[in-house]
C-alpha cells in the first residue's frame, strides 16, 4: 500500500543566540530611516516656505516706505518751491489794429462826444512854466502793462495823439490776469515812436503785463509824479502816485484812466480797435469821447503856446 511517509519525530537543533548588538542586517531598518528622510524633506521646505514669505513681506515694506518717501519729497518740493512767475507777453500790433486806431475821423469823435461817464482832465492852478522838450509842448505818460486802468487809458491816448503826429512801433498786450479787470486788452508803448512838428511825446511803461520791472521811470517821469501826482489833482492823499499819469504840457494832469474799464471786458485788440468808427457802440462812446476830451486839452496848449509868441 502505497502510505505518505510519516515526518521525522526528531527534535530540531536549537539556534545559537544573536550576540547582543549585531545589527540585524541591510533590510531590517529602512522603514525607519525613510520616515526619517522625508520629515528631514518636510522640515527644509517649511524652513524655505518662511524664507520666501518674509522676503515677500519685507518687498512689499521697502515698496510702501519707497512711496511714502516719494509722495514726502513730492510735498516738500511742492511746498517749499517758489511760486511759478507769470510769463510776460507783448507783441507788435496788427496793422489793421494801427489803422484803424490812427485814423479815427473828427468827425466820428465829434459824434461819439464825451458822455457823463468821462473824466475830466485836471486844470493845473497856479502860473507854473509849461513843459516843453525841444522847443514844443510836452506830453508824459506813465503806465504799467499790467494795470487795467492804464490799458484802458492808453486807447483815447494814442487816437487823440493821431491828430497831431504819427506812430510807429505800437504793441499790443493785456493787463495781468491777477488785477481788477482782468486780461484787458490794450496798446502797448513800451517800443513805440511818435514824430509830430507840434508836440514831444515821453511814455514810460514801469512794468510787463505780468508786472516785471520794465522801463525805469525818468527823472522828469518823477519830478512831474511827485508835483502833480498828488492832491488836489488825484481825490486823497493814498491816491499819490497813481498810474496811469498824464501830464499835458504841465497845464492838464490825469491821474486814472477816464473811463470804466469794464467797457473792454472780454474784447481782443482788434474788436476793439474795429468799434472805433461807429460812434453808437460803448467802446466808441468810452475811446473816442475820453480822445476828444485830451485833444481838447492839446488845442488849448497849442493854443497859449501861440498866445504867448
Amino acid at each position: 500500500m502505497l502510505a505518505r511517509p510519516i515526518r521525522s519525530l526528531r527534535t530540531p537543533a536549537a539556534r545559537a543566540p544573536r550576540p547582543a548588538g549585531r545589527p540585524a542586517g541591510r533590510g531590517a531598518g529602512r522603514p525607519a530611516g525613510r520616515q526619517r528622510a522625508r520629515d528631514r524633506i518636510a522640515a527644509e521646505r517649511a524652513a524655505r516656505q518662511r524664507a520666501e514669505t518674509r522676503r515677500r513681506f519685507l518687498l512689499a515694506i521697502g515698496a510702501v516706505t519707497a512711496v511714502v518717501a516719494i509722495v514726502a519729497t513730492l510735498v516738500a518740493v511742492k511746498l517749499t518751491a517758489a511760486p511759478a512767475h507769470p510769463v510776460a507777453s507783448e507783441s507788435t500790433a496788427p496793422a489793421a489794429v494801427v489803422r484803424q486806431v490812427t485814423t479815427v475821423p473828427a468827425g466820428v469823435l465829434a459824434q461819439a462826444g464825451p458822455g457823463q461817464l468821462i473824466t475830466p482832465l485836471r486844470k493845473v492852478t497856479g502860473s507854473g512854466p509849461p513843459l516843453a522838450i525841444g522847443g514844443k509842448p510836452a506830453i508824459v505818460f506813465v503806465s504799467e502793462e499790467s494795470c487795467p486802468f492804464c490799458a484802458a487809458e492808453r486807447w483815447p491816448l494814442a487816437v487823440a495823439l493821431s491828430h497831431f503826429g504819427t506812430w510807429s512801433q505800437l504793441g499790443v498786450t493785456r493787463s495781468a490776469v491777477s488785477d481788477v479787470y482782468p486780461d484787458t486788452a490794450t496798446l502797448s508803448f513800451r517800443t513805440a515812436r511818435y514824430h509830430s512838428t507840434e508836440l514831444t511825446v515821453r511814455t514810460t511803461e514801469l512794468t510787463d503785463d505780468a508786472g516785471h520791472p520794465l522801463q525805469a521811470p525818468t527823472s522828469l517821469d518823477q519830478q512831474l509824479i511827485g508835483r502833480y501826482d498828488v492832491p488836489p489833482y488825484v481825490n486823497s492823499a493814498d491816491q499819490s502816485g497813481a498810474v496811469p499819469f498824464l501830464d499835458i504840457g504841465n497845464q492838464y494832469i490825469l491821474a486814472g484812466a477816464q473811463y470804466d474799464p469794464q467797457v473792454l471786458a472780454g474784447l481782443s485788440a482788434a474788436q476793439i480797435a474795429a468799434q472805433l468808427r461807429d460812434p453808437s457802440s460803448p467802446v466808441a462812446q468810452a475811446v473816442d469821447g475820453s480822445a476828444q476830451v485830451i485833444i481838447a486839452a492839446i488845442n488849448q496848449v497849442l493854443h497859449d503856446q501861440g498866445a504867448r509868441g
